[in-house]
């Protein structure tokens, strides 16, 4: 009941701002059959009888009763067995945002078709009293009567489709805050009412010829929005462009309006076709990101999980050196009584030289001051500067900028290593006399990033420039426990954040600039886009 009187009265409003070239309520029986459940139909037949039903009965004495018998008949009644046997074959949702145009067009088309031959029936019946002519059935009144259908259905079909799309989506949230964050919206009163609104003006204020070029011209807000938004925008600005048009008209059956409305329906029937195609190439765009995303997630966890790996090894090495120290102290307090002197101070010193490279090695693989004070004291005090001035190079470290100690560890991780990693390549291209490290910090658009340059300033000397030092670079690199990675997969290891390098070859000497986004790890992995 509740169903019946909802639909009752929902088609009483649709016919009554109908006119004989837009009948909405053609839209509304194609909207509901297809989207309303099979157990709901008879509830829709009988509320949609109730209007038709009562509308005959009263207009029995003025038509005749064969008419009245034709016109209680109600359209819903000869379009539900078609619609239930195409609904199964020719699916109309194919996803969250994505429909089957060809199948609500061609549910548009044939209901528009029966609805006309509906009505022609009806009309053909109608008993007038006796020296009156009956009513002429020629091309331009069948024309009349599919044109007013598939104009309401196209008025009402897609956009109902597009908002039932809309709120299942945003079933969980309120729906004025889903409204107002809604870009289709704001699109739909900025670049479409507006402009209907100032077209609509023009149209009154404008006679003849004037007139229809504004009628006209109501389709192009439509393909804007189109562009943007795919198949929603042509449908819901094919709904105001065809409220606009119709509000324009100034007598009933205005061949003008008629006109123009017959290319506002020929415009949003493409632009419906166009929109799918749009939004189908929408929706793979944004699953290639979401797959580029998942597979920089992916490429992001890998790194940070071989860091992890580094630090047990360095920590591994650490323990192990200082239990190798510990095994050499006890058997040499034990040997003492037996060993010269000599011999003693010589087996102390191999035992501290070894206890030393397992520190330098374990120092390489994941430094004590990175796990103790973190990246920036590390670059500032640690293996980055040692490695600078064994290379005979002077070395300033500049922080700037906010939120650096926020960034992910695994962005510290990549940002230490790719500071290695520059610091090698500088010293191989060319000899340095000052090395100067600029790391800045920022927050744009919801998202933490940072900027590394790094800048070498050549000898003064001619001489001192002529010939890199072939072991400065290797010594940093063994120091660094960095790879020698080219500036090729220098970049590619900043991509993987979401950043480039930045290389400038200047005659005072070399700038390498980095830049890194946050870590992409708190987007779920569970799923890809493309599923």
């Amino acid at each position: 009941m509740a169903v019946s009187g909802a639909y009752a009265l929902c088609y009483l409003l649709l016919r009554e701002v109908s006119v004989s070239h837009w009948n909405l309520p053609a839209g509304l029986r194609i909207a509901c059959l297809l989207l309303f459940p099979y157990r709901y139909w008879p509830a829709l037949i009988v509320g949609e009888f109730i209007p038709v039903g009562y509308h005959a009965w009263h207009n029995q004495d003025e038509f005749g009763w064969r008419w009245a018998a034709l016109a209680a008949i109600p359209p819903i009644l000869l379009l539900a067995p078609v619609i239930a046997w195409c609904r199964p074959h020719a699916r109309l949702l194919r996803s969250a945002h994505q429909i089957n145009a060809a199948t609500l067009l061609t549910m548009t088309l044939i209901g528009a078709l029966l609805t006309t031959c509906g009505n022609v029936a009806a009309l053909a019946a109608v008993q007038l009293p006796a020296g009156e002519a009956a009513p002429d059935i020629n091309a331009h009144v069948l024309l009349g009567y599919f044109l007013g259908n598939y104009l309401g259905a196209l008025a009402i079909a897609p956009t109902a489709t597009a908002l039932y799309l809309w709120v299942v989506e945003n079933r969980n949230e309120s729906i004025g805050a889903a409204l107002w964050q809604s870009q289709l919206a704001r699109d739909c009163l900025v670049g479409v009412i507006l402009p209907l609104l100032v077209l609509m003006c023009l149209a009154f204020s404008s006679q003849g010829d004037g007139t229809q070029v504004f009628r006209i011209a109501m389709f192009l807000p439509v393909v804007w929005l189109t562009s943007r938004h795919g198949w929603q925008g042509a449908a819901l600005g094919g709904t105001l462009a065809s409220t606009a048009v119709t509000l324009t008209s100034a007598m009933v059956r205005d061949p003008a309006v008629i006109q123009a409305q017959a290319l506002i329906a020929f415009a949003i029937t493409t632009l419906l076709m166009l929109g799918t195609r749009i939004g189908h190439q929408a929706h793979f765009d944004r699953a290639d990101r979401m797959d580029t995303l998942r597979g920089l997630q992916l490429a992001q966890q890998g790194l940070y999980l071989e860091e992890l790996r580094l630090r047990q090894a360095a920590d591994a090495l650490e323990h192990i050196g200082h239990n190798i120290r510990e095994s050499q102290n006890r058997l040499l307090d034990s040997l003492r009584h037996v060993l010269p002197a000599s011999e003693e101070r010589t087996y102390s010193r191999q035992a501290a030289l070894a206890q030393h490279e397992m520190h330098r090695l374990a120092n390489a693989l994941y430094p004590r001051g990175w796990r103790e004070r973190g990246v920036p004291a590390t670059l500032r005090e640690g293996p980055f500067a040692q490695a600078v001035h064994m290379a005979g190079a002077s070395y300033r470290c500049d922080l700037s900028g906010r939120g650096l100690s926020q960034l992910a560890p695994d962005v510290h991780m990549a940002l230490y290593r790719l500071a290695c990693e520059v610091l090698v390549y500088v010293l191989s291209r060319a000899p340095a006399q000052h090395i100067h490290l600029q790391v800045r910090g920022g927050y744009t658009d919801g998202r933490r990033w940072v900027v590394m340059r790094i800048t070498s300033e050549r000898p003064a000397s001619a001489d001192e420039q002529a010939v890199p030092s072939p072991e400065s670079w290797k010594q940093a690199m063994t120091l660094l426990g960095a790879s020698g990675l080219g500036i090729a997969t220098i970049r590619d290891r900043a991509q993987i954040y979401g950043g480039n390098v930045h290389l400038r070859d200047r005659p005072q000497g070399l700038s390498v600039t980095l830049l890194l986004h946050d870590s992409l790890r708190a987007v779920p992995l569970n799923r890809g886009a493309s599923v």
